[in-house]
């Protein structure tokens, strides 16, 4: 659903990298939508000492892949709420605001969300040596390094962490060996491991360069995006091969690095889309460096390319003018994007191209493909107004209705329809279960037929259940308003495949303890993904 960021807008840091390329921004768009931003609370951290904030944030699990949650996630991150405090004194003593800060911008660099940090700490805060050393380190992520070098000048500080006393050197080692000073590269690979550094390749690149073996060393199972940045030191990368072992922050650098191949641009960046670690417009002007020949045979059904296949179907929606080939396009995009995990994100890349376009004869068969994709990038004035332009649409309204905050109850014409579909056996038992549980936990009223339509069903028991507990405690943190916590539990409470693939049971949970702790409007966007995939088309797609 449409990206909404509680407080000021976030815009990428734009950074110029060495001479041989410009760098281009780590695009992060905030979108427009009907749903207004909602602000997390003032004590988003009431229930959590600085300890077990910590604890949380710096677990081992990324982002999650629900675009609703990662909604939820990314405003948590970059929240300026006041950080908790400690439990008792012996417990936290000497934790900080900026301790907090820290752990914040490491989960935001595991997420891929460099743009992100980059403007975190653009906005001033603390000028100690960690946060300095943050400022340098992203910059030379992002390809300025001539920034981020001139900022890691002087000596490391002993005040710093030893793993970031590490990093450091690393650093300053990367820093000299791009100004030619291969002695003092080895020097600080050697100073860098008696502080414990354990950045295997990035060592081994730096010692290689003074007279060493001078071999590319194999590539880690994980490739970091600092390991990158060392092994563009030994010459052209096979970035192909990098890709597939890439961590989400190095993803979203290569599919921003024009110099690249077009297939490795856009291989990186939906695997990026895929983690939300790219938002769909950004991907959208990567999918547009494909030359028009390649629209141009996606448009006729020859020559797709399978690593190139969704890009070039969406550069033939872009300039396909007829109507019904250009739906025909969108179905097939939407399909593939399904297959691929990628539904919701591209159906709302997909709807900016509808933006001002009205029904009319001409353009009925677009009508629901612009009502699909327009409720997934959060236009509902544009998804109300081709739903109500068909009678067979009608089924949709009820599902805008649910998306829209302003919205009390759902239109009893579309909850009629979907009843109707469900008689002619097109809305299976666990659609018709989770709608029931959705409207339920958002204390909209189910009107007594499809409750009886769903009382005829099997109540249907697939889907993730977490382990004892944790319901109960999503529940618990919710009563008591606890903003954070709910926020960290969610993930746990419905598993790996979001609300898609939760139990009907934590589906309901988790809607109803966004709602008590105030999240309306994220309550209903988790609504509408869990129902999103599994709505009837009538078209089928």
């Amino acid at each position: 659903m449409a990206a909404l960021l509680a407080g000021a807008a976030v815009s990428d840091a734009s950074a110029q990298s060495n001479a041989e390329e410009p760098y281009a921004p780590v695009n992060r768009i905030v979108e427009s939508s009907d749903l207004a931003p909602v602000l997390l609370p003032v004590d988003l951290w009431r229930g959590l000492d600085a300890a077990s904030a910590e604890k949380w944030l710096a677990g081992p699990d990324l982002a999650p892949r629900s675009p609703a949650l990662h909604q939820l996630w990314r405003r948590l991150l970059l929240s300026t709420a006041p950080p908790p405090v400690g439990q008792d004194a012996g417990q936290s003593a000497g934790k900080t605001g900026d301790d907090l800060l820290q752990v914040r911008l490491d989960a935001l660099y595991r997420s891929g969300l460099l743009g992100d940090i980059a403007e975190v700490l653009g906005k001033g805060g603390s000028a100690d040596p960690t946060t300095r050393l943050w400022r340098a380190r992203v910059d030379i992520y992002l390809g300025a390094r001539d920034k981020g070098c001139q900022a890691l000048a002087g000596p490391v500080e002993p005040q710093l962490p030893r793993p970031l006393r590490a990093e450091k050197q690393l650093l300053l080692g990367y820093c000299a060996a791009v100004a030619g000073d291969t002695a003092a590269a080895a020097l600080s690979a050697s100073l860098a491991r008696e502080e414990g550094s354990e950045a295997e390749l990035a060592l081994s690149v730096l010692g290689g360069l003074d007279g060493g073996v001078g071999q590319r060393p194999p590539l880690p199972a994980r490739v970091s995006l600092l390991d990158y940045r060392f092994l563009e030191l030994l010459g052209p990368i096979d970035a192909a091969q990098v890709l597939k072992k890439a961590e989400p922050a190095l993803l979203v650098a290569l599919a921003q690095s024009s110099a690249l191949d077009v297939k490795v641009q856009v291989a990186a960046a939906e695997a990026a889309l895929r983690l939300n670690a790219m938002t769909p417009e950004a991907v959208a002007v990567v999918y547009r460096r494909l030359p028009e020949t390649a629209a141009a045979r996606a448009a006729a059904g020859t020559g797709s390319d399978p690593v190139l296949q969704r890009a070039q179907l969406f550069r033939a929606v872009e300039t396909t003018d007829a109507p019904e080939r250009k739906a025909r396009l969108v179905r097939s995009l939407l399909s593939e994007a399904r297959r691929a995990g990628l539904h919701l994100q591209t159906a709302g890349m997909l709807a900016p191209l509808f933006a001002q376009l009205w029904p009319s004869p001409e353009t009925a068969t677009l009508a629901e493909p612009i009502v699909e994709t327009a409720l997934a990038g959060g236009d509902l004035e544009l998804a109300r107004r081709w739903a109500e332009s068909a009678a067979s649409l009608q089924h949709w309204l009820a599902l805008i209705d649910l998306a829209d905050p302003q919205s009390r109850q759902v239109r009893q014409s579309g909850l009629a329809f979907l009843d109707d579909l469900s008689s002619r056996g097109r809305l299976p038992a666990a659609s018709l279960h989770r709608v029931v549980t959705v409207l339920d936990a958002l204390d909209i009223t189910v009107p007594l037929r499809l409750w009886e339509a769903a009382g005829r069903m099997a109540q249907p028991s697939g889907g993730h259940l977490p382990e004892t507990g944790v319901l109960g405690e999503l529940a618990q943190a919710a009563q008591q308003k606890e903003a954070g916590r709910t926020i960290l539990l969610l993930p746990r409470a419905l598993g790996p495949d979001g609300p898609d693939g939760a139990n009907a049971l934590a589906l309901g949970d988790a809607i109803r303890a966004l709602k008590r702790t105030g999240l309306d409007a994220d309550a209903r966007r988790l609504a509408v993904e869990a129902l999103y995939g599994a709505w009837p088309r009538t078209s089928g797609n």
